[in-house]
């Protein structure tokens, strides 16, 4: 059985909550760089937690992806069922820093097939650190604006 792990993170300039609240909205992932679809088709406790099911289309593939565990501000992990030929578990985690929230990213990929595994998991680290530096440009200017607007 052949494995991957593949991993980025970033650092946020913004409060957790917004942080959280950014990552975990699913339908906003089909602006990411490499996506070009992102829909929840199956809400989930709260909407975009566990239970959420989300189709996502990234470079050329259709993935339903579902969330089996969710906290907030902590994280959540899903797991691709439908359209991809190998096991995949994502963990993406939250941890305030002193300038913000550091964002980590972790997937686990296995796959009975030799090397398969792998191929998929270099491709993703390939396309993962990018789609976190869009998530930490898109997430810093809205907290900018949220701070320049008086409540």
């Amino acid at each position: 059985m052949g494995s991957a792990n593949v991993s980025a993170s970033v650092s946020v300039d913004a409060p957790v909550e917004l942080v959280f609240e950014r990552i975990t909205d699913h339908e906003a992932m089909r602006d990411w760089p490499g996506v070009s679809k992102c829909v929840l088709i199956s809400e989930g406790e709260p909407r975009n937690g566990l239970g959420a099911v989300r189709l996502i289309t990234a470079r050329g593939l259709t993935l339903h992806e579902r969330v089996v565990f969710y906290e907030d501000p902590v994280g959540y992990d899903y797991t691709i069922f439908k359209g991809l030929p190998v096991e995949h578990l994502g963990k993406v985690r939250l941890a305030s820093t002193e300038r913000g929230v550091e964002v980590s990213w972790k997937v686990r990929l296995q796959s009975r097939v030799p090397l398969l595994a792998q191929t998929v998991g270099g491709m993703l680290q390939r396309g993962l650190p990018g789609a976190l530096r869009y998530f930490k440009e898109q997430t810093e200017a809205a907290s900018r604006r949220s701070m320049a607007t008086p409540p």
